[in-house]
């Protein structure tokens, strides 16, 4: 399929242009392009045809700022420069770009700092024709997050809008699959109060998916694992889901590989939150939750620095708000 049958196709229309937005500019971007074959770069491209190359890039599950967040701000900066570089990489259309260069040493700390080490790319006709088409086979295959194509435009649009869910509209959406899931795991003999797990929900996402990619597991996976496939590694090395549960745990959620949590449906997404907190057992039954345990499940869940985030607290009140909500 050529550029422009693939952007009249009413899903690639979803997913490049959100509902309140003219599509009119980028358009204008795309006549250009097909046009002259203008290369868009970081310095060339307009806002509003970067944000739907953001948009479209997202869909695909690659991160688009230097932090490694999913960002729609019509800036093509050195995240979605980045995110550019590793789709040419995945689909064999960068010559210049290596996967040394993609996989930069780093730490958590320097990894924004040293993101200049990945060259300056550019989006030609044959790179958007490719990302169209991936998209377009996705959606032909609902390999595309959350499983379905209107939750996956839902989630994206929430993103551009940088609207999230309180705790009542998290219920509304997710509770249902939150008792499902905590009676799967009372089946293997775990108690799980499905509070913890909207609790977990609200905290990571406020219910709306949005990745993480961490550049630093990236370049330590691919230095232990050189040889393996750089986009099952690249996922693996994100955040993902609806507990932002990080893709090389895929095995302590029953997934098949990193990529599933990204298209997992959303019940299964929230049973993943349930499964990964089965090494808290001792906490994660209780209807009333001591302070200390609190403390121990957000150490758990988001490391030795939690305090500092002050994430058992959010996480008290959350857990709280939820029991007050189902009772």
């Amino acid at each position: 399929m050529d550029i422009v049958s693939l952007v009249n196709d009413p899903r690639i229309q979803q997913i490049l242009t959100h509902p309140a937005d003219e599509d009119g500019i980028w358009r204008s971007a795309l006549k250009r392009l097909l046009a002259s074959d203008i290369r868009l770069t970081r310095k060339s491209a307009g806002e509003s045809a970067i944000k739907a190359l953001q948009r479209l890039m997202i869909f695909l599950g690659y991160s688009t700022a230097a932090s490694g967040a999913f960002l729609i701000d019509g800036d093509f900066g050195r995240g979605t420069n980045r995110g550019v570089a590793q789709f040419k990489y995945d689909y064999q259309l960068g010559g210049k770009i290596s996967r040394a260069a993609l996989c930069y040493p780093c730490q958590w700390n320097s990894a924004g700092r040293l993101i200049d080490t990945i060259p300056e790319t550019t989006l030609d006709q044959a790179t958007l024709q490719a990302m169209l088409l991936a998209a377009y086979q996705r959606c032909e295959h609902n390999q595309v997050m959350s499983g379905d194509i209107d939750l996956a435009i839902f989630h994206l649009n929430a993103l551009h809008e940088n609207r999230f869910l309180d705790c009542r509209a998290i219920l509304d959406r997710y509770g249902d699959a939150a008792v499902a899931a905590s009676r799967a795991q009372q089946q293997e003999g775990i108690d799980i109060r499905p509070e913890w797990v909207l609790s977990i929900i609200r905290q990571e996402t406020a219910g709306i998916i949005r990745p993480r990619f961490e550049q630093h597991y990236l370049s330590r996976l691919n230095s232990l694992h050189p040889d393996s496939d750089l986009e099952e590694l690249r996922m693996q090395s994100m955040s993902l889901g609806l507990g932002q549960i990080m893709g090389c745990n895929y095995r302590a959620v029953g997934a098949p590989d990193a990529r599933t949590l990204f298209t997992a449906p959303v019940d299964e997404q929230v049973a993943y939150v349930a499964r990964f907190l089965k090494p808290r057992r001792t906490e994660i039954q209780k209807q009333n939750p001591a302070e200390a345990d609190f403390h121990r499940v957000a150490r758990f869940y988001n490391g030795p620095k939690y305090a500092a985030h002050h994430y058992h607290e959010r996480l008290a009140r959350w857990f709280r708000e939820f029991r007050l909500l189902m009772s």
